[in-house]
């Protein structure tokens, strides 16, 4: 691992790991690992490999939810969801497959219906209704994106902004 991500473990809820000290106060950040062999059979459904910037984080991080910056405000409130998809999750919903067994997170038909062809819904921010994507057969398919609004150039870029400016910041291109 290259720990492009080392400012989110203490976040992280991995059997073994221990840097978690982070309370669980509402809102909050926590991620949690993948499942042996998640990623690979997300590929499958999808058809090809995810970008590999949140291949990356997947592997390093996991999946789970970014709601509270690196400094908290006073009287600072958090009433979204901002959850990085499962990889199956992120998979079956570009591919139009909205129910499933052992399904966590689930996307509204109308949702799906906004999505063009290539999207990778990876970023569900307050319901099931709406998602950020990545777009898989773009020139750049590690940019982050609100329909046809590129909100940053990377997924990278995009994590260290919820977490150093506001989880929020995405919402000035919408």
């Amino acid at each position: 691992m290259d720990n492009t991500y080392s400012y989110l473990k203490a976040y992280c809820h991995h059997p073994g790991n221990s840097n978690t000290s982070k309370a669980l106060i509402s809102p909050f950040n926590s991620f949690g690992e993948l499942y042996d062999g998640e990623l690979e059979k997300a590929e499958k459904i999808l058809g090809q490999e995810f970008p590999g910037e949140l291949k990356n984080f997947y592997k390093e991080i996991g999946v789970g939810k970014l709601m509270k910056p690196h400094k908290v405000p006073p009287d600072y409130s958090f009433s979204g969801v901002n959850e990085i998809l499962s990889p199956i999750a992120a998979a079956n919903f570009s591919k139009g497959i909205l129910f499933w067994n052992g399904q966590e997170n689930w996307m509204s038909e109308s949702a799906y219906e906004d999505l063009n062809p290539g999207d990778l819904p990876f970023f569900e921010i307050h319901s099931s209704e709406y998602f950020l994507v990545m777009k898989l057969n773009s020139d750049n398919p590690n940019a982050v994106w609100d329909g046809n609004t590129k909100i940053t150039d990377s997924f990278e870029e995009f994590m260290h902004r919820l977490y150093y400016e506001s989880p929020i910041f995405y919402e000035q291109y919408m």
